[in-house]
């Protein structure tokens, strides 16, 4: 039983769990989704970790563009781990239930790593974009300390986003109901079950949801604007082909990060409420899609990588690899 508590003269009982709603539509075994999430999850791991492993193990890989890359992978990691293992909780155990304090500290690390991400993403695009607008000072313009500086910020950036939207949910009040519509603790879910006005709550969410996600992708469509500008005015047919299918490379992690957070925080924004099924699926695909589709795109789109992953799969020393410049 919670602690007791007073609101316009009526006494509440505070409540001490909330209860995930899962998907309320799906028709499906608990335990076959349990075992998928098990395999993402996994399979998210060994992929990230194993471009972490040829970055840092690797020295040609030692360039700005690959330390971007390397810091991604890490953010990954953290983002699935925050995620997936309460995912698989519920479904392989059924244990739906988790204890506010929990749910508080899950929100925070969901949000410092989708941050961090975000940030991290804005950084890669100022990586390409002055790779291709400015190929003759990119040397000495975005350099290692540069590029992990750069990161740096972005890794500060995003603990320092989600402090004051989780200490003002920590002291909102909550009698019930419990039920979150999704599989993990959003700080906008999370706050209208206070037994309380949070409008103040909800608008400052949607504020920090602008400068984390809106400010980031607008900044990031305009320096791609300005690559495709560029690259259309490169004169040899191999030196477009490269500017375009190196950024290429990178646009994709970003449509598959940002497009689906963009639809459902307009829609969130706009009023527009997405219910049941349709919320939770997009939510599972902008948290648990990226993660593990990043480290396959870069392994299969970045000759270098390919590369190191070659000589791998022939048992040959990684350490002892020749120069891929």
């Amino acid at each position: 039983m919670g602690a007791e508590w007073k609101l316009n003269d009526v006494n509440y009982t505070s409540i001490s769990d909330f209860l995930f709603a899962g998907f309320p539509g799906l028709i499906l075994v608990p335990e076959l989704l349990g075992v998928t999430f098990i395999l993402t999850y996994f399979l998210t791991l060994l992929a990230n970790i194993f471009i972490f492993y040829v970055i840092r193990k690797h020295e040609t890989l030692h360039t700005p563009m690959f330390i971007i890359i390397c810091n991604l992978a890490v953010s990954d990691v953290i983002y699935s781990t925050v995620i997936s293992p309460k995912i698989i909780q519920t479904y392989l155990f059924g244990n739906r239930t988790i204890k506010i304090h929990l749910c508080l500290v899950q929100m925070y690390f969901l949000h410092f790593a989708g941050s961090v991400d975000s940030f991290i993403l804005l950084v890669m695009a100022v990586d390409r974009y002055v790779s291709v607008c400015y190929p003759l000072r990119y040397s000495t313009l975005i350099t290692n300390t540069v590029a992990q500086r750069m990161c740096s910020v972005a890794w500060v950036l995003g603990a320092a986003n989600p402090l004051l939207i989780v200490s003002y949910a920590s002291i909102l009040p909550y009698c019930g109901p419990n039920k979150i519509s999704h599989l993990y603790c959003e700080y906008g879910l999370v706050v209208r079950l206070a037994c309380t006005d949070t409008t103040f709550h909800l608008q400052m969410g949607i504020s920090v949801g602008c400068l984390v996600l809106l400010c980031p992708f607008l900044l990031i469509l305009l320096s791609y604007l300005k690559i495709i500008i560029s690259v259309l005015k490169i004169t040899t047919v191999s030196g477009r082909t490269k500017a375009a299918y190196t950024c290429s490379t990178q646009l994709i992690v970003i449509t598959i990060y940002f497009l689906p957070r963009v639809f459902v925080y307009i829609a969130f924004t706009a009023g527009f409420s997405l219910q049941g099924d349709l919320r939770i699926a997009l939510g599972i695909i902008y948290c648990l899609l990226p993660p593990i589709l990043n480290p396959i795109i870069y392994s299969f789109r970045l000759k270098e990588i390919k590369q190191v992953m070659f000589k791998i799969l022939k048992h040959k020393d990684i350490t002892q690899l020749p120069s891929l410049s």
